[in-house]
């Protein structure tokens, strides 16, 4: 038999310990309190006493109801008895319950603010007798977050129906002022051609000179309307592409043919090398090609020098064909190269830019390559002229059915 000395020690041992067990409790940054099988408290952490204003000797020795009479038959005192009886562990979030316990905290100007909870509720044996441990978690902060990220998330669906209702106003106001102005300057084009050309009857000089003048007028007008129109059938996704074998050759020629009477204006000869063999087949849409071959035909005329030529090379490249065009202007300064493809974008912008444009051809021209799965680029040398080439997927019949 163990001594009343060593009984004493062990005794004064154990109390040291419960008095270290409950100093721990105490830094715990969450509420801590313990109930037996009989529902009272036996626990009591200070954080428990701080958020609950309810003191220790207030809830150790009372029941659960007693000290917390306004949950009595709520869920938490439910979730409570099955872990006594049945050894059963809970999870309390606050999604579900919101606030569970009447706790709060103090804010800066002394008002009392209600604590969001989750609370874990775990039963526990010791000693042959049944415990139930409540841990209660501050998730006040995290509340707070998603609320924040609720705002933010309902103004930013806010932001964007707004944004595509500005796109889609914008959208319909570009399309419906653009072919309302398309059609009648088709048939003021129209009228100026017939009498331009002769058919109303011999003009004097002075009076053709003006006709001339109004007509390319009215065609430079046309082509800035059909530019903008291809940008916003570009930025809405409904720019149509009809993908079949093109054979390239006929079709560069055939842009070379039309484009000489734009080059005459600016005393400038395109001049198509033969080094290519005859049958090159490409994946394209004609008609977009096209359109790509008389924006860099027309661009090279306007930036050449008078009485030069304008070279174009066909190139292939495995399973890539690249058709350059090459220039021999003053080439592109460094400083807008890296916006050359941007929309609106021109070297000069000022209004005494000796060549006409949009600034929309070469944003145009990227899109619908890479729309066909090509590419356009350039090499250019200040002083020394500009290189424009587009590289092309030669037609493979196996690989597009």
């Amino acid at each position: 038999m163990p001594s009343d000395g060593k009984r004493n020690s062990r005794c004064t041992a154990m109390q040291e310990s419960d008095h270290l067990f409950e100093k721990v409790l105490d830094l715990s940054e969450n509420g801590l309190f313990l109930i037996d099988s009989e529902r009272k408290i036996v626990l009591w952490n200070e954080w428990m006493v701080k958020a609950s204003s309810i003191e220790r000797d207030e809830a150790i020795g009372f029941t659960f109801s007693e000290v917390f009479p306004a949950l009595a038959g709520k869920r938490v005192a439910s979730v409570i008895n099955a872990a006594l009886d049945s050894r059963t562990a809970s999870l309390l979030s606050r999604s579900l319950n919101k606030a569970i316990f009447p706790l709060f905290f103090a804010g800066g100007n002394g008002e009392k603010h209600r604590i969001e909870q989750s609370v874990t509720v775990k039963p526990i044996r010791s000693n042959g007798d049944d415990y139930c441990l409540v841990q209660i978690t501050d998730v006040t902060s995290m509340v707070q977050r998603e609320e924040v990220l609720k705002v933010l998330a309902k103004e930013a669906e806010e932001a964007l129906h707004a944004a595509e209702d500005v796109s889609r106003f914008k959208s319909e106001f570009t399309s419906t002022v653009s072919h309302e102005l398309r059609t009648p300057l088709t048939s003021i084009r129209g009228s100026l051609g017939l009498v331009s050309s002769g058919v109303m009857g011999a003009l004097q000089p002075e009076v053709n000179k003006l006709i001339d003048i109004a007509y390319s007028n009215t065609e430079r007008l046309l082509f800035l309307i059909n530019d903008i129109l291809d940008i916003d059938k570009i930025e809405s996704g409904n720019m149509s592409f009809v993908m079949e074998a093109v054979d390239l050759m006929p079709l560069l020629k055939q842009a070379i043919e039309a484009n000489q009477p734009y080059g005459d204006q600016y005393q400038v000869h395109y001049c198509l090398k033969e080094e290519v063999a005859q049958g090159i087949k490409v994946h394209a849409d004609r008609d977009r090609l096209m359109q790509v071959f008389n924006n860099l035909l027309s661009n090279a005329a306007k930036f050449s020098s008078e009485n030069s030529d304008v070279e174009i090379n066909v190139i292939q490249k495995g399973g890539m064909v690249r058709v350059e065009v090459k220039d021999s202007g003053i080439g592109i300064p460094l400083k807008f190269q890296s916006r050359i493809f941007e929309k609106f974008s021109q070297a000069d912008g000022s209004d005494t830019r000796k060549v006409g444009g949009t600034g929309l051809g070469l944003s145009i021209s990227k899109a619908i390559m890479e729309m066909m799965k090509g590419a356009i680029g350039f090499a250019t040398e200040e002083g020394k002229g500009t290189t424009f080439y587009i590289d092309l997927c030669l037609y493979d019949a196996e690989k597009v059915t």
